[in-house]
C-alpha cells in the first residue's frame, strides 16, 4: 500500500508536517515478540498498531495525542461553524451534513444545495 494513501496525505509535504508515519509491514513476523499498542491515528483516521522503537508511549506523547485531538475538535468546530454561515442552518443540521459527507465541507455544502432543490422541486419549501 502506497504511504501516501495510507496516511490520507494528497501530496509528499505531508511527510514533513508530521510527527509520525504510518508504514506497512510487509513482513508481520518482525513484529514477534515486540509489544504494540493499538491507537487511533488522527491524520489517518483510522485505528493502528504502534510499535515505539524506545520502549513504548510515554507521558509526552499521550501529551501530544491530547493536544492533537483537541487541535482536531478545534477545527472541525471551526469546519461547522463555516458550514453553519454558509448555509444558514443550526448546529445540527451543518454537523449532520458534514457527517454524511465523509468530513468534506464542499461535498457538504453540494448534498445542502440537491437537497433543497429537491425540497423545492417536491414543494416542501
Amino acid at each position: 500500500m502506497d504511504i501516501k494513501r495510507l496516511n490520507n496525505m494528497m501530496s509528499d509535504h505531508g511527510i514533513y508536517s508530521r510527527e509520525r508515519l504510518l508504514i506497512p509491514v510487509s513482513k508481520p513476523e518482525i513484529l514477534i515478540n515486540s509489544t504494540c499498542y493499538i491507537e487511533v491515528d488522527t491524520h489517518a483516521k483510522r485505528e493502528v498498531v504502534v510499535l515505539y522503537l524506545d520502549g513504548g508511549p510515554g507521558p509526552d506523547r499521550n501529551l501530544n495525542s491530547l493536544l492533537n485531538r483537541l487541535t482536531t475538535e478545534r477545527a472541525k468546530r471551526r469546519v461547522i461553524d463555516s458550514l453553519k454561515r454558509s448555509m444558514h442552518v443550526d448546529d445540527g443540521t451543518a454537523q449532520y451534513y458534514l457527517s454524511v459527507s465523509n468530513g468534506d465541507p464542499r461535498a457538504a455544502l453540494t448534498q445542502f444545495s440537491e437537497d433543497l432543490s429537491w425540497e423545492r422541486q417536491v414543494g416542501m419549501a
